[in-house]
């Protein structure tokens, strides 16, 4: 069985017994992520939050007891039984192209929530050891001006990857909001 049919079955037992489902990425890939909640909305669950822990990320859904639920429910069991996933091509986890946008909206949210929660500071605490331990190795043999010229390189390196993240976050959270979301 490939991979894509096992993070299906797997999600499709859940369903099938649970009013919670939790599914997780070990790699982290809020695209598959998101397909795989579309199909679980089309089973009548509804998105409830992205956690990450580690490098995983965890999407919660829970049983959405709306009737347009039940009803989206009902026509996701009759497309089940002729052996297709709603919503995407056969066999994978690629969104249909009339289905791309909603797939894409919920990439956006667990992107937003993902880095709302992303507390990783292990990482960026190494990469600023990593230039201060630069700056003190350039300091004894190069003198105190490459020593100044490289953390003030580091420096500026750091910033603009901390703002390519936040600018990223406003990015997404434009989009939500624009689509009713957030």
């Amino acid at each position: 069985m490939k991979r894509t049919e096992r993070l299906i079955t797997g999600m499709l037992r859940q369903i099938a017994t649970r009013d919670v489902v939790v599914l997780d990425d070990l790699g982290g890939s809020p695209r598959r992520l998101a397909a795989l909640t579309y199909i679980a909305v089309q089973y009548g669950f509804r998105y409830e939050e992205t956690s990450r822990i580690g490098q995983t990320l965890q999407v919660r859904l829970v049983r959405d007891p709306r009737p347009e639920a039940r009803e989206r429910s009902t026509a996701a069991l009759s497309r089940l039984a002729a052996g297709r996933a709603p919503g995407m091509r056969p066999g994978t986890l690629k969104p249909l192209p009339d289905v791309a946008p909603a797939v894409g909206l919920i990439k956006a949210r667990i992107e937003f929530d993902a880095l709302a929660d992303d507390l990783d500071w292990r990482r960026k605490a190494v990469f600023m050891t990593a230039s201060a331990a630069l700056m003190a190795l350039l300091l004894i043999p190069a003198g105190w001006r490459a020593s100044l010229a490289a953390s003030a390189t580091m420096a500026a390196v750091f910033a603009v990857f901390l703002r390519l993240e936040v600018v990223r976050k406003d990015r997404l959270a434009k989009r939500l909001r624009a689509a009713g979301l957030i």
